[in-house]
């Protein structure tokens, strides 16, 4: 092992430094904005899960409670309400009452938008239908005049960049449902 001068240092030039910081500088441009970008992205991904397992379950509760359930638009978590016109802040899952919304103290589940940078847009086919989806005992999705319900809800994130900036979970007559990515730049409801 060679022996070490004791009058040299060692150590990193001003220069190395300077060079180390720029290239540091250069990924961290690059890096942070795409990975802004996948944060995001998930979380589209994640609340249009969410709202997508929300109506499943709504469907599973119908046909083994054999009795009709509602999936609806909820500001409290504790009955259904119209949404407001920036979008849904939550929903529940609950038996349905004989008129329209929820028996009381019948709410299955509830859920709140996960993010402030994303919004829940209804198509007007679920603003028609005060924000309420009836689940009939055979697990069918209709209005609440019981006619087959074609809708969607859109989660979007509105100010972002990322591409596809929108989820939209597709609800089609019977009860099929789908999410598709899709790029809207005003995320308005389809």
């Amino acid at each position: 092992m060679p022996a070490v001068d004791p009058g040299k240092e060692t150590g990193f030039t001003l220069i190395e430094l300077m060079v180390t910081v720029a290239v540091l500088a250069v990924v961290l441009l690059v890096a942070v904005p795409s990975f802004g970008n996948l944060i995001l992205s998930n979380r589209l991904n994640a609340q249009a899960n969410q709202l997508l397992a929300a109506i499943e379950y709504a469907k599973t509760e119908a046909v083994k409670n054999n009795a009709n359930v509602i999936f609806c638009h909820s500001s409290d978590g504790t009955s259904c309400s119209t949404a407001p016109a920036e979008g849904w802040q939550g929903w529940l899952v609950g038996m349905a009452a004989a008129n329209t919304g929820v028996e009381a103290g019948s709410v299955l589940r509830s859920g709140w938008l996960e993010s402030s940078q994303l919004v829940i847009r209804p198509s007007t086919t679920l603003n028609s239908t005060d924000h309420q989806i009836l689940v009939t005992p055979q697990g069918l999705l209709r209005t609440s005049e019981r006619i087959p319900l074609t809708a969607a809800l859109r989660v979007c994130a509105p100010t972002a960049t990322v591409k596809p900036n929108a989820r939209n979970l597709r609800i089609r007559s019977g009860g099929q449902l789908s999410v598709t990515s899709e790029q809207h730049e005003d995320c308005l409801a389809s």
